[in-house]
């Protein structure tokens, strides 16, 4: 795989962007860092997720936002994408990208898509969802999966965690900064009424916030119906994909949907 370090920005900032093999289809894919995982992404797969890619005739750039792996910690993620983005159209010549990953940095592709219309498409993995009755629904049976001696001591720690006045574990949205669900409609509603291609592609693994797929109902209400959106809902997964077989199933259909929404990005 033929891969070549660009730099952008003003303060030594790099990553690496894997040129598309074959007919390129103008577009030009940017994987975010998560947390505190850095440019490979998780168990290296956006590494396998560019190989993917690339072969379709997409260039792909992963680089590390300010504070992790090699980057600096001046400026904003928001500044050093559209910095990232400067870069590439220069180098690719398109000014088309399609953005995301998993975790935070979907968090960060819905905010960039809401701010920068050289965004075009989004690329989802494990962003927000809302909690309501579905939610408690899945975590109750959750627990009715453990055995009983199990189940005693999870009730065990709870009544002693509720009776010491300790507070309670920090939620996803605590590390997440989400916004609120109406803001995040209405958000995705101008992204995608101007064309922007989204996939919303949720695991098994954030069961703080997810645990049944109807709470994707409460999540998007009537945008579940819009051509430009799918979702998707794996409860097998877990959050980083530990198992092989599974960054390879991911990676697929992230490959199969990104290939398949181009086109009509394209059109729009």
């Amino acid at each position: 795989m033929e891969e070549e370090v660009l730099s952008f920005g003003e303060d030594g900032d790099f990553g690496i962007l894997t040129p598309a093999r074959g007919p390129r289809r103008g577009m030009t894919v940017v994987l975010f860092n998560a947390g505190l995982l850095h440019r490979p992404g998780p168990l290296r797969l956006h590494v396998d997720l560019a190989d993917r890619l690339a072969q379709a005739g997409f260039d792909v750039f992963r680089f590390d936002l300010p504070g992790i792996g090699d980057a600096g910690m001046r400026g904003t993620a928001q500044e050093k994408v559209e910095q990232a983005f400067d870069a590439l159209a220069a180098r690719t010549g398109s000014s088309r990208f399609l953005v995301g990953g998993i975790c935070s940095a979907a968090d960060l592709g819905w905010r960039m898509a809401t701010i920068d219309d050289r965004v075009d498409g989004l690329i989802l993995v494990d962003p927000l969802a809302v909690k309501n009755v579905w939610y408690h629904v899945g975590r109750l049976k959750l627990l009715l999966r453990n055995s009983p001696a199990r189940l005693l001591r999870k009730l065990v720690r709870w009544l002693r965690r509720l009776s010491s006045g300790e507070a309670p574990p920090p939620a996803a949205e605590d590390y997440r900064n989400w916004p609120s669900p109406e803001e995040s409609r209405s958000g995705l509603a101008r992204a995608l009424d101007r064309g922007v291609r989204v996939l919303g592609f949720y695991t098994g693994g954030v069961t703080g916030y997810l645990t049944h797929g109807r709470q994707l109902v409460a999540t998007y209400g009537r945008l579940r119906g819009h051509p430009g959106l799918r979702l998707e809902f794996h409860p097998e997964l877990d959050h980083l994909l530990f198992a092989a077989s599974d960054r390879r199933r991911v990676v697929d259909a992230i490959g199969r949907w990104v290939e398949e929404s181009v086109p009509l990005a394209t059109a729009a």
